[in-house]
Order: structure tokens, then sequence, then C-alpha cells
């Protein structure tokens, strides 16, 4: 509006009309002043993204990116979201494809480097304080980048089949089979966990709870048994060891407890408890 009046105001000075303001008034009408558009209104942005929609959640295995949408616009915006995602970390598509409602974006492994994800919706924490979720999810992070691990991607997740939670995507060397593969994985199987067995075996990220542990590492499995007494405890674990080497997986270590109170069933009396720890 300043330039418009400046404008105007030199015309009256080269022409001398400085004392003639009904000329001006008409040489004013004529003038098309520009028209100013307001600015949209914006609301301060976290600097997390934020995942509203499920679709937008997809799944990591092997050298492929995969998750379901129902129509075109979903198929598009997803496709976008994660080829941005690969190709910001330097990765090469091989195929985008989509087969019904599931679509799959497959990509050459860089270095034999892969994506993983991590969704925290089973941690222990309070769902309804944003502010507690980013800060588990900074400390996860933080946890495997000192352990060197990249993480490429994190967001906050508020859909309508988890519960407010967040999502990490990072990258770990490919193996044929991902049990193998070192990834962020929780362990909660109801039980408690026997951390000391573990400590020196995988990298403990979080001890969630007494029955939930956030490690890095490979796919840890665990069983427990009742036992009678402490040689019933010591067959049963001979047993199992057998099944496991016969099955191709790695035992780690057991731990025979004394049950605070015996435990009957079918009139038999249990007393002990054995937890096995073995990797997939």
């Amino acid at each position: 509006m300043k330039i418009v009046f400046v404008i105007l105001f030199s015309f009256i000075n080269i022409f001398g009309w400085e004392n003639e303001p009904e000329k001006f008034n008409n040489i004013k009408s004529e003038v098309k002043l520009p028209e100013i558009t307001p600015l949209p209104r914006t609301e301060k942005q976290t600097s997390i993204p934020v995942i509203t929609e499920s679709y937008l959640i997809a799944n990591a295995s092997k050298k492929i990116l995969f998750g379901y949408v129902k129509d075109e616009i979903q198929y598009k915006n997803f496709v976008d979201m994660y080829t941005k995602l690969l190709k910001d970390n330097r990765f090469k598509i091989s195929e985008v494809k989509r087969n019904g409602e599931m679509v799959m974006i497959t990509y050459f492994a860089h270095y034999e480097m892969g994506i993983r994800r991590f969704i925290g919706d089973d941690l222990s924490y309070n769902a309804k304080d944003d502010n507690e979720i980013i800060k588990l999810m900074n400390e996860i992070v933080s946890a495997l980048e000192n352990n060197g691990i990249r993480v490429i991607g994190k967001y906050l997740v508020k859909t309508d089949i988890l519960r407010p939670t967040f999502m990490i995507y990072y990258l770990t060397e490919v193996k044929d089979f991902q049990e193998k593969e070192i990834k962020l994985r929780l362990l909660k199987k109801g039980e408690d966990i026997d951390f000391d067995l573990l400590e020196n075996v995988v990298t403990i990220i979080r001890k969630d709870t007494s029955f939930s542990m956030l490690y890095l590492g490979k796919e840890i499995g665990f069983v427990s048994k009742l036992a009678i007494n402490e040689n019933d405890a010591d067959k049963k674990l001979e047993e199992y060891r057998k099944f496991l080497k016969e099955n191709r997986k790695e035992f780690i270590n057991y731990k025979v407890k004394k049950l605070d109170k015996p435990f009957t069933i079918d009139n038999t009396t249990y007393n002990f408890l054995l937890n096995i720890y073995f990797f997939q």
C-alpha cells in the first residue's frame, strides 16, 4: 500500500497537481491497488511427525516396506511417505506394486543394511501424556544410537487401532532369518525376567517392568516349567535342552526358583519354577 501512494505522489510532483485535489482523486480512482491476501493461520507444529491414519504405519520385512490401503489416495500417500524415507537414506527402490489392498515397496539393501520398525505401545507409560511418550521415545533412540544403531525416522502415533504411542524406523544388518537379526525387541511373556542371566547376552535398553524387557539383539525365546523338586527341574531342563538342539535353537541359560507358595494341579504339588532362555 505504501508503494502505491509513493507512485501517486510522484505523479503529483511530476505533473504539478499538488493544488488540484479533484484531478488527484480521479487519478487515484483509476490506479488498481494490489490485493492483499491474509496469510493462512498456522498452529505451532511439533518437530516430531504425527501419524493419525493407521494405513500409514508400514511393516518392515527383509528388504520390503509394506502396508494396506483401501483406495488410490491412501496408496499415493503411503508410497509418497515411504519412498521419501528410502530416498532420503540413499536406498534405491527396485519395485513399487499394489496387490489388492496390499502395497509393497521393495528396495536394495544399502551395505547389507535394511530398515526395521519398532512400535512402543506394549511398553509401560502414561499414554495420555505426550511429553512422557516423547521422552521415552527419545531415551530409546539415544540408547540405540549409543549402540551404533542409526535411527532414520521417529513418529508419534495417534490412531484408532493403538493407544497413543511412538514408532521408530532404524537400520540393521539384513539376515536370512529375521530371528537372527540384531533388532529392537520386547521380551514380555508374563513371568518375571531373570535380567542377570541376559545382561551379557543381549543389550538391555530398558527394564520396563519385572516381566517386560526392551533389548537389542537376536530374538530370545523363554519358557517356564513347574517342577515338583530340584531333581524334577533338572530332568525337565535336560529334556528341553535336547528339544532345543534338535530344533537348532541356541540355549542361553536357566534358573530354578523355589515358589513362595506351592502350586497344586491334579493332586501334584509343584514347589519350584524352572525358567529357560534360548535364542530362536
